[in-house]
């Protein structure tokens, strides 16, 4: 059984005849006589009583009837529901964005991406570790995810998003807050530094930064919250080191001369079939804000927040 044969049932239901419904189906008659023969067939009773030149529905058609009508409204239902998704007007996209990015990165381009596609849900997922992103869009539980690059499991695809510096951050009364230009990150070598818990990004990334300058960072206070590494600094408890989007405007952030102290981000996905529209659209709208927040300067340049 075949959904043209049920079309073709209800045509000639309709029309009370099998010449009239070839006509309107722009179909030769002997072709559509020989495709209700051959249903008829297949279900062992005739649809159709043949009287003259026009014909009318048996018991066993009518219930056929009944059926086909609902079975092809319900097939016409689920193609404007996928022309829908691939127009955008309805899906959905499941996004995971790093907490340290989510304020300064994200924000603009999904507000934009739901102003665009209002019928499109958005799921916004935060996680502090990269690693658990690429797992998530591995299992297909995320369709794209923000993270540190280079990612690290096998069977994802991924594109470079942002390429930013990494700043001190210093309290108010440090002599370093009014340095002119940028300051060796092994200028902090002595001083106690704020940081997030071992395990995180970010943490790596100081610890990271650190040790490439040479020395290992003192961190007397360890957080899971990127407002307290602020929130302490501005009270003295100690410096801190962090890329350049995760700063507020309140806290005194100078650049830093070392050319290895930088951070990239990029967007991962899983491979094989191409990204379904919505989470290709985001995808698409991303890459072109990224260029708005990327910086590849000479690390003797000044970067402000």
């Amino acid at each position: 059984m075949e959904l043209h044969q049920l079309r073709y049932v209800l045509a000639v239901s309709e029309a009370g005849s099998i010449t009239r419904a070839s006509e309107r189906l722009h179909l030769a008659q002997p072709s559509l006589s020989t495709q209700i023969r051959k249903l008829e067939r297949e279900l062992g009773v005739p649809l159709f009583e043949r009287l003259g030149r026009r014909v009318r529905l048996t018991s066993a058609g009518e219930a056929f009837v009944a059926h086909a009508e609902r079975a092809l409204r319900e097939v016409d239902e689920a193609r404007r529901g996928v022309e829908a998704v691939r127009g955008l007007q309805r899906g959905r996209v499941s996004f995971g964005v790093l907490p340290s990015v989510g304020a300064r990165l994200v924000p603009g381009v999904l507000a934009r991406f739901v102003r665009e596609h209002p019928g499109v849900e958005v799921r916004l997922r935060e996680q502090n570790v990269s690693g658990a992103f690429e797992q998530l869009v591995h299992a297909g539980t995320l369709d794209l995810a923000v993270i540190r690059m280079p990612h690290s499991r096998d069977g994802l695809e991924a594109t470079p998003l942002v390429r930013e510096p990494m700043m001190a951050l210093l309290p108010p009364e440090h002599e370093l807050a009014v340095a002119a230009g940028p300051i060796p990150l092994s200028a902090l070598a002595d001083e106690p530094f704020v940081g997030m818990v071992p395990g995180y990004g970010l943490r790596e990334l100081l610890d990271a930064s650190c040790e490439t300058a040479g020395f290992t960072p003192q961190v007397v206070v360890e957080t899971t919250q990127l407002g307290t590494v602020h929130g302490m600094v501005r009270s003295g408890v100690g410096v801190s080191v962090l890329p350049r989007l995760c700063l507020v405007p309140d806290v005194i952030a100078r650049p830093l001369a070392d050319r290895h102290a930088r951070r990239e981000l990029g967007v991962v996905w899983r491979s094989g079939p191409p990204l379904e529209p919505a989470p290709a659209a985001l995808l698409e709208m991303l890459l072109a804000d990224a260029a708005a927040h990327s910086d590849d300067a000479p690390a003797d340049v000044p970067l402000q927040p």
